[in-house]
């Protein structure tokens, strides 16, 4: 089996992935920096589900730093930020961007369960993809 391994997120939560390792090898992820602010959508506030989206980026890039030499740990950093975008997708009110979040979840989820054959690996262009649109969606609020 292969673990997509290094995937690294930026704005809202884009993810690109940037590598494919072997199994039982150690992973690295090269998160990028956090962003200092909140987003906000026009005078009616946050977007809250791109804030809870944001705030399990911030949480998967500081688990994996930890988890690095731990397959079965960054699973579950995956399935956690997986769970987490799927939430935040089911509060969101616009439906583009609850699509960029769930596709993006979908994919994560995918990379965890190809581990065991239970998914095929996805296509990293299609998760750089599904990451730029979140990004996007997530950019805009």
């Amino acid at each position: 089996m292969v673990l997509a391994a290094s995937i690294a997120l930026g704005g809202c939560t884009a993810a690109t992935a940037t590598g494919v390792a072997s199994r039982g090898s150690t992973s690295s992820v090269t998160p990028s920096a956090a962003r200092t602010s909140a987003a906000f959508n026009g005078p009616f506030g946050p977007d809250q589900a791109c804030l809870a989206a944001l705030k399990a980026e911030q949480a998967l890039q500081a688990r994996q730093g930890k988890d690095a030499g731990s397959e079965s740990a960054l699973d579950q950093d995956f399935t956690n930020f997986a769970s987490a975008l799927n939430s935040a997708a089911q509060r969101e009110k616009d439906p583009a961007t609850a699509k960029a979040m769930t596709d993006l979840a979908n994919d994560y989820t995918a990379l965890v369960q190809s581990q065991s054959g239970a998914a095929q690996l996805p296509d990293m262009s299609s998760v750089d993809s599904d990451g730029t649109a979140f990004d996007k969606a997530c950019a805009a609020s």
